[in-house]
Formats: C-alpha cells, structure tokens, sequence
C-alpha cells in the first residue's frame, strides 16, 4: 500500500514582539552607576507606555490628581507660596512626584541649601534621565543615558542627601519602592503584557484605515518551492514590508508548484475578528486597573456601570484612596518631612465625594 503524502510548504511569521519588551534587570558592570534596563532604556519604555497607553495614562493622572487632593499646603516658612526660584509651588512639585512614583515606582528631589547650611530650594528631578551607584548613595543625571556612551560633561554627579551635611550645596533625596534593588518595580509591571496589547491595538484599528491589508491574506507563490534560506528571506521581506499591527494585517504565505508560475493573494475570512479584538482589549483594560486596584468609574468611565450605584462607588474610592492614594501621599510627605526635618511638613486636603464625607487631617476619606 502506496502512502500518498501531501508536502505543504506554509509559512506564518510571527514577529514575537512579545520578546522585544526590555526587562527591569540592573548592571553595575561601569562601577560608576548601575544601567537600568538592558541598554539602559527601561524607564524611557515605561515613558513611552504611559504616552501611548490611554488606560494607563488615565490612572496614573487621575491618581496623581487623587494625591494633590483639594489643597497643599507647607507648614514651613519659606516654602509656603513657592519651593524654588523658577515659582513652582508644593503642589506643582508633589503632583509631579506622585506621577513619577505610579510611572516608575520612584521620584527624586533635588535639594540646594545656602550659604549656612539651611535647605533654600526643592526641585523636581525627572526619574526617567536619574541613576544611581548600587548603593543609592551617589546619583547621575543625564538626558542621553540610552546613548552607549554618555560622556562625563553630559552627567551631573550628586551626593545622596543627608540632612547632617549642612556642607553640601546640592544632593538629592532618592525613593524607590524596592528596598534590595538599586531601581523600583512599577506597580502595574504585572500588566505590561496587557498595556502592549491596548497599545498594539489601538496601532491596529489606527493603521486599518490607511493601509490597504486590512484582514489577514494568504500569499500563493506558485512557481516552485525555494529552499528554506530563500523562504526566510522572502517571508521576512514581505511581513515586514505589509503585517504586523502597524500594518494592519497578517499574511500567510504559501509555496507551490502549479498555476503558470503566477503568484497570487486571496484573503482569508476571519469571522468575529472584531469581536476578538474588542474582547481582548476589554481583558487588557481591566489587567491594567487591576494592577492599580482601581475600577474604571473612579477616572470618569462610566462604560461598565452597569448597576452600579452611588454607595458602590464611594466604598470603592474609599478602598483605592486607603490602599493606594494614601500610601503614595504618606511616602512623599515622609520624604519631605526628612528633608527639613519636622514632621507634618507638608498638609494635604484631599478630595471629598458628594454629600461632604468627614475626612481626617492625613488624607484618608473615612
């Protein structure tokens, strides 16, 4: 008995983005400062999630927001009205750092003193151009650190502060979540998957109105079987040149003998494609505000309300402004207390719902 073997030569190339996500890992291989990331770009990635990721940019400001609350106010003088010479008020400065701690899972502050020691100026430092020596004890500053080389005149070295060293004109205050790591972990790493996925879908729906493959197709070479070098090398060309979420569609190539050499595109019927994508879209939203404990209503998405009332939400806001608001404004003003060396340093009014809920002096809505 004659076994009749059918020989198919498909091809569907999988781009793997997935593996081209950088990695929170640390190298302390310069002796000088550890790398963040594996070309030192990690928290520029973390950036560029938060500006391309709609669900993420709607916690992470709403929750800075949630921070500031209704009023700050500086109990010590000199930093009542403003905290530096370029006029940028507690407020300002405290939002920014809130931001940073939720996009990174850290902040820094820059501290000056005068001429006798006293601390004279806050600023904010932006965590994405910081890094620091393994032990968080000196820090960098530079805005080409995704350069393989960073010259020394592009990097501004400062002394972590203490608040004995009335000597040291400028030093700066470093907080991280992490505690055995010289760089945090932000606190939604557990959804980075799912914030590429909103990211990547919203390239998809974006590329579909202007690129003509807008489903998935299957490309027909009907003029022989090439080896497997040449079919690497034409798969590659033809998915990097039309597939792929920026391109909005996916090719199946394949290679047959037959039909007068002639080579041909017939597109593939994809039933419910729509669905699919509205479902995992829905599923990486809903990772997102998980990571944060939050729910969509508590930034203003009323769409998955459905049956949910006024006594539902305020728990709800309870629970994510204990849990979550709460934390955050403690480490900062904790930080701000070190640096001048008096507690209560900073006051915070924080929001009230409707129908003016009793709130305590420290932030918490009771």
């Amino acid at each position: 008995m004659t076994e009749n073997k059918i020989q198919i030569a498909f091809a569907a190339i999988d781009k793997e983005w997935e593996t081209l996500i950088p990695q929170n890992v640390e190298n302390d291989s310069l002796k000088k400062y550890v790398t963040w990331g594996e070309y030192n770009d990690y928290p520029n990635y973390l950036w560029s999630l938060f500006n391309d990721v709609s669900t993420l940019k709607t916690i992470i400001e709403g929750t800075a927001d949630y921070v500031i609350g209704n009023d700050v106010v500086c109990t010590v003088k000199g930093f009542d009205v403003e905290v530096n010479t370029k006029g940028d008020t507690m407020r300002e400065l405290i939002r920014l750092l809130a931001r940073d701690y939720l996009i990174y899972g850290g902040f820094a502050i820059q501290v000056i003193r005068n001429k006798v020691g006293d601390v004279r100026e806050l600023y904010y430092m932006d965590f994405r151009y910081v890094r620091s020596s393994k032990k968080n004890d000196v820090f960098y500053y530079s805005e080409d650190f995704t350069k393989k080389y960073v010259r020394s005149n592009k990097m501004v070295v400062y002394p972590k502060y203490v608040r004995e060293n009335r000597n040291v004109p400028t030093s700066v205050m470093y907080v991280t979540n992490e505690k055995s790591k010289t760089y945090p972990t932000p606190r939604y790493s557990g959804s980075i998957k799912a914030c590429e996925i909103e990211r990547q879908i919203d390239t998809y729906h974006l590329s579909s109105l202007e690129n003509g493959f807008g489903g998935s197709y299957i490309l027909n070479f009907l003029n022989g079987i090439p080896s497997d070098e040449q079919k690497e090398e034409i798969e590659r060309n033809v998915n990097e040149k039309f597939a792929g979420a920026s391109n909005a569609g996916r090719i199946l190539i394949n290679f047959a003998n037959g039909r007068d050499n002639a080579t041909t595109l017939e597109k593939l019927d994809t039933q419910d494609f729509g669905e699919k994508y509205k479902a995992a879209a829905e599923r990486a939203k809903n990772q997102i505000f998980t990571a944060f404990r939050a729910i969509p209503q508590l930034f203003g998405d009323m769409s998955a309300a459905t049956g949910f009332n006024s006594q539902e939400f305020t728990e709800s806001f309870k629970v994510f402004n204990r849990t979550v608001v709460k934390s955050i404004s403690d480490t900062i003003i904790d930080s701000i207390d070190k640096i001048f060396g008096v507690k209560n340093s900073v006051v915070i009014t924080p929001f009230t719902l409707e129908g003016g809920e009793k709130t305590n002096e420290n932030k918490e809505v009771l």
